[in-house]
């Protein structure tokens, strides 16, 4: 009985060790069953298409003083700057095509300011070439581009949040400490039932019985 229970003991620590091993393995299966859709092409807001439609394709075309025209005057020193560069790269693309667009938080910004990011791509093959479009107003001031980079990045939405890039390191050390650890305590386990089966399954104790003693009183007591 002892013997039976110590070998369902080292069975079942056996297998949970072989699940953790396989942990990352399924981990990449299910990444890989979850595949990623191409977002599709959205249709801007009449007060922003056509401020940063333009301006995109001006930047495709090489047109700078199109580009100009929708480019705020704190921007106009970046764009000169860049404008040949960006441009000569963009031409050999296809066309780019908005994708994704993302209003900044009201509680992020002034009682009367406004400002949205949209996300312009272009899929050639697996190459993405990607524009992030940024737009400003004050009160109800036509829109105009303050911020614009291209890349190839996998297009994906804007977000306010936090960036939390830095912290990716940390979170994958937190997460091999604790593998480490896992199997570590594992081990342990394991040592003590092939060392010590008795501390998994002491030996029942045996009952013992009380001698049973007798005495004889003399019937006749002087």
């Amino acid at each position: 009985m002892i013997a039976t229970t110590i070998q369902q003991g080292e069975k079942q620590m056996v297998s949970t060790a072989d699940f953790l091993k396989r942990l990352p393995l399924l981990f990449l299966f299910l990444l890989a069953a979850c595949s990623w859709n191409e977002p599709d092409v959205i249709e801007l807001p009449r007060d922003i298409g056509p401020t940063s439609d333009a301006f995109v394709a001006a930047l495709q075309k090489g047109d700078r003083v199109v580009a100009e025209r929708h480019v705020a005057p704190t921007a106009k020193d970046e764009l000169s700057a860049h404008f040949s560069n960006k441009s000569n790269y963009l031409k050999a693309e296809h066309k780019l095509t908005p994708r994704f667009i993302t209003y900044k938080p009201e509680h992020m910004m002034g009682p009367e300011d406004s400002e949205v990011t949209i996300i312009y791509a272009a899929k050639d093959g697996g190459k993405w070439t990607t524009a992030e479009v940024r737009l400003f107003r004050l009160n109800d001031e036509p829109y105009e581009v303050d911020f614009w980079k291209i890349s190839n990045d996998t297009p994906i939405a804007k977000t306010y949040s936090p960036d939390l890039k830095p912290m990716f390191g940390v979170f994958a050390g937190l997460a091999g400490a604790i593998v480490v650890l896992g199997l570590l305590t594992i081990g342990i386990v394991l040592w003590i039932v092939r060392r010590k089966p008795h501390v998994v399954a002491p030996e029942p104790a045996s009952e013992r019985r009380v001698a049973a003693v007798t005495t004889r009183e003399d019937e006749d007591r002087s």
